[in-house]
């Protein structure tokens, strides 16, 4: 049966698949996100537009009022000043919203160790946002924890290009499990096709396999045509300051290493137990191969003058 369904975060990755599989579907899709191409590109695929800020709670009632269901997320924003209060603010502005709206379905985006109360870095800001959305009481939602987006490791292009390294202060023998956003959106997909269950769940999402920073870097070494790729643990300080050339914010910053710090003393993405429910099919050597390696080599070219 055709639903009226609303994407939040319409042009990131996950929400770009989402509105394209529910599209396909058959559903009405209203994708919200601010202005921009990528948005425009989805009302070519079909996809009704409303542009506008996720923090504006009138404009967002309005949009879920006349929706059957929802995909809920909190937009990341590296460059905020105070980033656990700008994840404060849109998430009570949602909150706020669904509970005006009276929306009665959502699938709402987490992450692996938003059960956690301390040492997550901006995971902490879903945490709370789960929080908010299990207290509205008419409403049926979902709370999908993936684990590290395999998307995340296209940060990393700058640094094997220009130093021909790939690092992070993580430890490069620290196991994660890793998942490709567009399995992600498929699982969400699937949810809101279906319906989503009664009541508030969780759901972990943990791609196909855990990976070592020291393995994830010789598939992508070798899906590039670089094998010897090597992967350098940076102190923190210095990670830090590689962030903050790269337009985060101090505050940021600061959460990344938070959470960087909890990963490599195991308080975080510890071994999960793994079931055909949470584990998804998208091989880290897939990605490589098919997302990694096209914007590696697209980055590689020198641009027209």
């Amino acid at each position: 049966m055709s639903k009226h369904i609303v994407v939040l975060g319409a042009t990131g990755h996950i929400g770009t698949h989402l509105t394209h599989l529910l599209l396909e579907r058959g559903h009405r899709v209203t994708a919200v996100a601010r202005a921009s191409q990528r948005l425009s590109t989805l009302e070519a695929a079909g996809a009704h537009l409303q542009a506008g800020s996720l923090e504006d709670t009138d404009f967002l009632t309005s949009v879920l009022g006349a929706a059957d269901a929802a995909f809920l997320m909190l937009p990341p924003n590296p460059g905020a000043p105070d980033n656990l209060a700008y994840q404060a603010a849109v998430g009570e502005s949602i909150a706020a919203a669904v509970r005006a709206a009276g929306l009665r379905q959502a699938v709402n985006l987490s992450s692996i160790g938003a059960d956690l109360t301390a040492g997550t870095g901006p995971i902490l800001g879903v945490h709370y946002q789960e929080q908010r959305l299990n207290a509205i009481e008419n409403l049926d939602v979902v709370h999908l924890r993936p684990a590290y987006f395999m998307e995340n490791l296209l940060a990393g292009i700058g640094l094997i290009q220009g130093m021909g390294i790939n690092g992070s202060a993580a430890r490069p023998d620290v196991r994660l499990p890793m998942i490709a956003t567009r399995d992600i959106a498929a699982y969400a997909a699937r949810v809101l096709d279906d319906g989503v269950p009664a009541g508030k769940s969780e759901q972990l999402l943990l791609g196909p396999r855990d990976y070592t920073n020291q393995e994830a870097t010789a598939i992508l070494g070798q899906a590039i045509g670089r094998p010897e790729l090597p992967y350098v643990q940076f102190p923190y300080h210095q990670a830090r300051q590689g962030m903050l050339g790269a337009g985060l914010s101090g505050s940021m910053a600061d959460l990344y290493i938070e959470m960087t710090q909890s990963l490599n003393e195991g308080r975080i993405m510890q071994q999960q137990e793994r079931t055909p429910a949470n584990t998804t099919p998208t091989t880290l050597e897939e990605f490589a191969k098919q997302i990694f390696a096209p914007a590696f080599h697209g980055a590689s070219q020198p641009v027209a003058s």
